[in-house]
């Protein structure tokens, strides 16, 4: 068995345009004389490895809390990515009942509405991705809505430079903060164990 992790560090992942950088504020030291070391931290609920809830987009959406886990946990496909994320791209790479898919594009693709609704039509739990978001800033609303509509969490900002392509369990569940839009989570792949799923 081996484990991938696939989440950035907070303090050095690029952010999303617009978002508040993240800062650790040193409260206690060992090193100054304190007996314990304590810190504070300020993010983004959408920097590094997160996962987006509903209510992002939907005012009536789910918040973060009231996700299922057992769609952050469980089987998932890698698959990379050299050129734009459409429905072909979808039909050509999405394997027969795959519940989880993450896309390895070294953040430079994104999901192209075609590609939102063929996902939607199929057995999809999850959707992951190493951008900073599934989609282009001129059509954020469109597809992060379509995808929650339909149920299926979205994973970004994740980093999949060394993974290859292939099947692994996928482990990404979000920190549990009563009615945000959004959490940071910590997200690893291991490979080399078998699970059934009901």
């Amino acid at each position: 068995m081996k484990i991938y992790d696939i989440s950035t560090d907070v303090l050095k992942t690029p952010v999303y345009p617009g978002d508040s950088l993240p800062s650790i504020k040193v409260v206690n030291s060992i090193k100054n004389g304190d007996e314990y070391n304590l810190s504070d931290i300020a993010m983004c609920l959408h920097t590094g490895a997160h996962i987006d809830a509903p209510f992002h987009f939907l005012q009536n959406g789910k918040t973060i809390e009231e996700l299922p886990l057992q769609s952050f946990v469980g089987s998932c496909v890698v698959k990379t990515a050299k050129s734009k994320i459409t429905a072909e791209w979808v039909n050509n790479n999405l394997p027969l009942n795959c519940e989880r898919l993450l896309i390895k594009s070294c953040g430079k693709e994104f999901l192209t509405d075609d590609a939102v609704l063929e996902l939607c039509n199929k057995n999809i739990k999850l959707v992951g991705i190493d951008s900073l978001s599934v989609a282009p800033e001129e059509n954020e609303s469109s597809i992060h809505c379509e995808l929650m509509k339909n149920n299926i969490s979205i994973l970004e900002g994740i980093d999949l430079n060394e993974i290859k392509d292939g099947e692994y369990f996928l482990v990404a569940a979000p920190i549990k903060i009563g009615g945000a839009e959004a959490a940071p989570c910590r997200a690893f792949l291991i490979k080399g164990i078998i699970v059934t799923e009901e």
